[in-house]
């Protein structure tokens, strides 16, 4: 049987759109790229192994297989290949023109001298302060270091600021505002410091 072509339903609402696809074996299926995800994960879905990665990249015309964005659907070209999956995921997907994409991938690294000794008007290093301010060591060794190089004033190239490099305020405020901005967002987003530390070592990203 031949692939089913994707059918588009416009809602009266704009900028919702409902996907529905529906795929047999051997033909392109179309997937939606969820939270966590990377090209290599989407292969181990499908064929289990990462041998779709090249593929995907070609039929997506993907310029950089490290950048992929929540949200998007992708063509798998899983034509001749034993997949795992026999339907595509159904997804519905709410979009919106002003709404920033949210980017999956390691954000490129802050291009800032380290600033872990640098003293400052408000009284000591910069380290000092942001333990001071309830900071830690753990917090500094593995996630400040690695974003920022212990640089409050770090900006990457993608407008990532900070200590922490986040878009939030607080990426630009003092040391000890930056220092409660990382803590707050690290219990808000994943539930404790300690478990966004786990997340930042297995993932290079937060």
């Amino acid at each position: 049987m031949k692939l089913k072509k994707l059918l588009l339903g416009t809602a009266l609402t704009a900028g919702t759109i409902f996907a529905v696809s529906t795929t047999t074996a051997n033909a392109d299926e179309i997937y939606t790229i969820q939270s966590n995800d990377s090209l290599s994960k989407i292969s181990t879905k499908y064929v289990g192994d990462k041998s779709l990665v090249g593929p995907i990249v070609k039929a997506n015309h993907i310029e950089d297989e490290n950048m992929i964005y929540v949200g998007e659907q992708l063509t798998i070209p899983t034509d001749g290949k034993d997949t795992k999956a026999q339907q595509a995921p159904v997804q519905e997907q709410t979009a919106s023109a002003s709404a920033p994409k949210q980017q999956v991938e390691q954000q490129p690294a802050a291009e800032q001298q380290p600033a872990q000794e640098t003293s400052s008007s408000n009284g000591g290093s910069t380290k000092a302060q942001f333990l001071a301010a309830g900071g830690t060591e753990e917090m500094w060794n593995t996630i400040v270091m690695p974003e920022s190089g212990g640089n409050p004033n770090a900006v990457n190239p993608l407008g990532y600021r900070g200590l922490g490099q986040t878009k939030e305020s607080w990426g630009t405020g003092s040391v000890e505002e930056q220092t409660k901005g990382m803590i707050n967002y690290a219990n808000s987003r994943y539930g404790s410091v300690a478990n966004a530390l786990s997340f930042r070592s297995a993932n290079n990203w937060w």
